[in-house]
């Protein structure tokens, strides 16, 4: 069965970039508007590949959002960005993983894999 990937990006270029790689890659892709983040677990994601710039608001703020929900605590969220501390953000947000952007693509499906492999539910 396709995992689910839910991409939350502001940026309407990468989000679709992205979304075309994953599929290709095998996934199902899904994407959406993050808020209100209680809607979110209507996507039933096995992962979220979160923006940390979206639409003027930090994504680790919508992240904590998300591991504060019963919903969505399990869905493991990965932080990606181009800010140079992205990997201190994601750990405060409780953030499974990070891609900084620009993101080179073997790094982005390992990151993938490893979230994936560790979360299975």
């Amino acid at each position: 069965m396709k995992k689910r990937i839910l991409v939350i990006e502001g940026d309407n270029d990468i989000r679709d970039i992205v979304s075309y790689i994953l599929s290709e890659e095998g996934y199902h892709v899904v994407t959406a508007k993050p808020w209100p983040v209680n809607q979110l677990h209507n996507h039933k994601a096995d992962l979220i590949l979160l923006d940390e710039w979206i639409n003027e608001k930090e994504g680790h703020l919508l992240c904590t959002e998300l591991k504060d929900l019963h919903e969505t605590q399990h869905v493991p969220v990965i932080i990606f960005s181009t800010q140079m501390n992205i990997a201190d953000i994601a750990k405060k947000c409780r953030a499974e993983g990070y891609v900084h952007k620009p993101f080179n693509l073997d790094d982005l499906l390992s990151e993938i894999q490893k979230c994936l492999s560790a979360h299975v539910v």
